[in-house]
């Protein structure tokens, strides 16, 4: 029995239902190699042997202690643990009781936090299995580098960071601003997980995996598993308003908040909507009742200005659902299944994405349809540049307009500019189509071929001249 020091973390575990997986969590946590630490385990009601798991380790192991509740759910017992935490801690964290944690971690995050007096620190995570670790997808473009000091409003990647366990806080900046769970919910990390990162002075971004979140393959499935619930729907809706009501309610005081806040909303159009859209055409009549009420009502909520700068096929997507149109809507995730990221679309001039299972009696504005520089974007390839006998540049490849293809000579017209770096001039160079069905095999579009994006074009030096004399510079060809 390894003797009991004045702990400088407490490491909060809510524990409910999880026999198969909590000796491996708690084990985890006594072999960490910084040993000045408590685990606080807060049994929320289990009907397993969760408890008398957790209460052998509290018979042998002096750093661990249990408390026991009747089931109140994840956040409340979270919540339960903070209020418990031992005089003279410095610093808290918590762990979910099927997860569990490299050996170094705790004491790599506390070192940082040791040199640099951030109010937390978080790292890296990886997915785990029987067949081994992956990389976590929603932790890998926020943890990709490690960043001392940062903050959210200077790494905007911050936002996907909210998961509550892969952190260690300063107690006192968690005391500080009063942080608890929401009770009573699913998806109760964010409404903590973001607040904190736009309240802290200072943030520790970590790139080294400190923490391994189980993927269950036995037993019940964990709330991030269980995507067609309904009431997951529900709470995860609940939790993305809780961080709005805490943007919200600081924009008149601080106006950087304003900033904030359209950068969240645009997080919740682009990247949390789809996940609700993904699972939808599986899902059952009681999930898409609530995705109609819930995700529609906070999309009209967030606004028009918001969804204006969204792509096109997002923009439909959320037009539908606030209208309550389920059939199409579904259609259209079903096409995108299976066409990619290909457009159908009518007209030229002004281009427009043209859906087949739109109902023509119920038209879609075209501010919804409209393509813009999002769809439209440059797809080319410089195949040769070669020097002539004539003095010129000879450059010869393929481009054309996204969504567009270039099915007809004379809608492939293009034009070469050539413009100096750091100046004002503009040469503008003619252009020749020809056939190149290449272009069509590189595009991989679906609708339109690109059989007419073939170029070429003959530059002549002379006329790169600056007032007749030869500069040294850079030339960008556009």
């Amino acid at each position: 029995m390894q003797a009991m020091a004045q702990p400088r973390l407490s490491v909060i575990v809510p524990v409910y239902n999880v026999e198969l997986y909590l000796d491996e969590c708690l084990r985890s946590l006594a072999d960490q190699t910084f040993t000045a630490f408590e685990v606080v385990m807060v049994d929320d009601g289990s009907t397993d042997t969760s408890a008398a798991i957790a209460a052998d380790w509290a018979a042998r192991d002096p750093r661990f202690r249990l408390i026991s509740q009747a089931n109140q759910g994840l956040g409340a017992a979270r919540n339960t643990g903070v209020r418990a935490l031992a005089p003279g801690v410095e610093y808290l964290a918590f762990v979910d009781s099927d997860d569990t944690l490299p050996a170094n971690a705790y004491e790599l995050l506390i070192e940082t936090l040791d040199e640099t007096g951030s109010d937390f620190a978080a790292g890296n995570v990886t997915r785990f299995r029987s067949a081994g670790h992956v990389q976590s997808p929603v932790h890998r473009t926020p943890f990709a580098a490690t960043r001392l000091r940062t903050h959210i409003s200077r790494f905007r990647p911050l936002l996907t960071d909210r998961t509550a366990w892969n952190k260690v806080y300063r107690r006192t900046f968690w005391e500080q601003h009063a942080f608890a769970y929401p009770e009573g919910m699913l998806y109760e990390d964010a409404p903590v997980s973001i607040p904190a990162h736009y309240l802290a002075g200072s943030v520790d971004v970590l790139s080294e995996p400190i923490y391994h979140w189980r993927e269950r393959e036995i037993g019940e499935r964990s709330i991030t598993q269980n995507r067609t619930n309904p009431q997951g729907l529900v709470d995860r809706v609940r939790s993305i308003r809780m961080v709005r009501d805490f943007l919200n309610a600081r924009v008149g005081t601080d106006p950087m908040y304003a900033d904030h806040l359209a950068v969240y909303d645009h997080n919740a159009l682009y990247e949390e909507m789809p996940l609700f859209w993904k699972v939808l055409p599986g899902s059952d009549p009681a999930y898409r009742a609530a995705f109609l009420d819930h995700v529609g009502r906070l999309a009209r909520d967030i606004g028009q200005d918001r969804v204006r700068a969204l792509p096109v096929p997002h923009k439909l997507k959320i037009y539908l659902t606030v209208h309550r149109r389920m059939d199409e809507l579904i259609a259209l995730l079903e096409f995108e299944k299976q066409h990619g990221g290909s457009l159908p679309v009518a007209g030229v001039l002004r281009p427009r994405a043209d859906y087949p299972f739109l109902d023509a009696s119920r038209p879609v504005p075209d501010s919804v349809l409209r393509l813009d520089h999002q769809e439209l974007g440059l797809r080319s390839r410089l195949d040769t540049a070669t020097w002539g006998e004539d003095g010129k540049l000879h450059l010869s490849g393929w481009a054309f307009a996204r969504q567009l293809g270039a099915e007809k000579r004379s809608q492939a017209m293009k034009t070469l500019i050539l413009r100096e770096k750091g100046g004002r001039k503009r040469v503008v160079v003619p252009v020749r189509s020809h056939y190149d069905p290449e272009a069509t095999v590189a595009a991989g579009g679906v609708f339109r071929h690109a059989d007419w994006a073939g170029f070429s074009a003959a530059v002549n030096p002379d006329r790169l001249r600056r007032r007749g004399r030869w500069v040294d510079g850079v030339w960008h060809v556009r």
